[in-house]
């Protein structure tokens, strides 16, 4: 799996304009750490498990587990957060079929990521929002047991619950893409792992 380098810069310098062009709006009320959770479906695009059932005459088939997300993050303005997450994927079970043998597989995937968070907050309490950010992904099976950067793109819908302050809810959908090396045939993979889900935060 390809080691993308650490280049944070990005979500500096995402942060460092929106914080400029926000400084005639900005108020405490749409400033401060929140953390939350997430739950949602899992959703793998397996370049390499497509190819090997195009390739052979071996019939695969594949379902995905459910995904958990814990969230931390900093709220600037109405604009940008800078947030970080950890997602759990949960399993993929693969099945292989040929001349009514069966074969199962099991493959553990897991990601740490940073993004930039921007959108806009509305007075009503709605924020549309995209993400973008690097991180480091585990994927395990009985064949690959491998750690590597990854590339974290998303968009969202926030809602901030006047009546509980600091409350929020969100549903999004956020996708890491990263490339699996095959070792054996000296080929590169690109694979991405995402999940519809929805969530909560609370900002102090």
């Amino acid at each position: 799996m390809k080691k993308l380098a650490v280049a944070a810069v990005m979500c500096s310098l995402l942060s460092s304009y929106a914080v400029a062009g926000e400084n005639s709006i900005a108020t405490n009320k749409y400033q401060g750490f929140y953390v939350g959770g997430g739950v949602g479906t899992t959703d793998f695009h397996d370049d390499l498990m497509s190819e090997a059932s195009k390739r052979t005459d071996i019939g695969i088939s594949s379902k995905s587990d459910t995904a958990y997300k814990l969230i931390t993050g900093y709220q600037f303005n109405r604009i940008v957060s800078i947030e970080a997450q950890y997602t759990s994927y949960g399993d993929t079970k693969y099945s292989a079929t040929k001349n009514d043998q069966k074969a199962n597989m099991t493959v553990k995937q897991q990601s740490y990521s940073i993004a930039a968070n921007v959108g806009y907050t509305f007075d009503n309490g709605l924020r549309p929002f995209v993400t973008a950010g690097l991180g480091q992904i585990s994927v395990k099976s009985p064949m690959i047991n491998d750690d590597g950067g990854l590339v974290r793109l998303g968009a969202g819908l926030e809602y901030q619950i006047k009546q509980v302050p600091g409350l929020g809810m969100r549903v999004a959908y956020e996708a890491d893409f990263y490339t699996l090396e095959d070792k054996y045939n000296n080929k590169d993979y690109d694979q991405s792992v995402g999940s519809w889900y929805v969530g909560t935060t609370y900002k102090f």
